[in-house]
């Protein structure tokens, strides 16, 4: 990702994540300057279908607070439990119907747990992102760095 730097404006680090399992061809990429957190996260509809990206762009003096870690996802495990259950019962009747069930059920479910990092303004106010679960050490990485910046500001 090229990011267009101010003035006296460094780059510290740069992370590119795996947002999802299945597409794993997409990346998450956050730059860390000592100025701002900046970067990009793709947006994907049922874990399988990308939609465009959500761009990231922060001060760090607005920052108060970084934290990593995992989470479940109960309300997509249960969907991609009922998707996968209901595929293996249809698949007598169509095959490619429950197939695609099956598919789409499994996705869901292997996206339901997630590592996250959420980052806290000033004000109080939370904006979260979640990547998966298999990246969690280089998230916790990331919000280390991400934190000890905003301690030398």
């Amino acid at each position: 990702m090229s990011v267009v730097l101010g003035k006296d404006e460094k780059v510290v680090s740069e992370h590119k994540f795996k947002p999802n399992l299945i597409l794993f061809w997409l990346k998450a990429r956050y730059v860390l300057t000592d100025k701002r957190l900046t970067g990009s996260q793709p947006n994907v509809f049922l874990g399988l279908i990308p939609l465009g990206k959500a761009q990231v762009n922060q001060p760090l003096k607005t920052i108060a607070s970084v934290n990593s870690g995992t989470k479940f996802y109960f309300k997509k495990f249960l969907i991609g439990l009922v998707l996968t259950i209901a595929g293996f019962a249809v698949m007598g009747e169509t095959f490619i119907g429950g197939l695609i069930a099956i598919i789409l059920g499994v996705v869901v479910l292997l996206n339901s747990y997630m590592s996250t990092f959420v980052v806290m303004n000033n004000g109080g106010q939370q904006v979260g992102y979640s990547l998966t679960w298999l990246e969690k050490s280089k998230v916790q990485q990331f919000v280390n760095e991400i934190n000890t910046v905003i301690a030398e500001l």
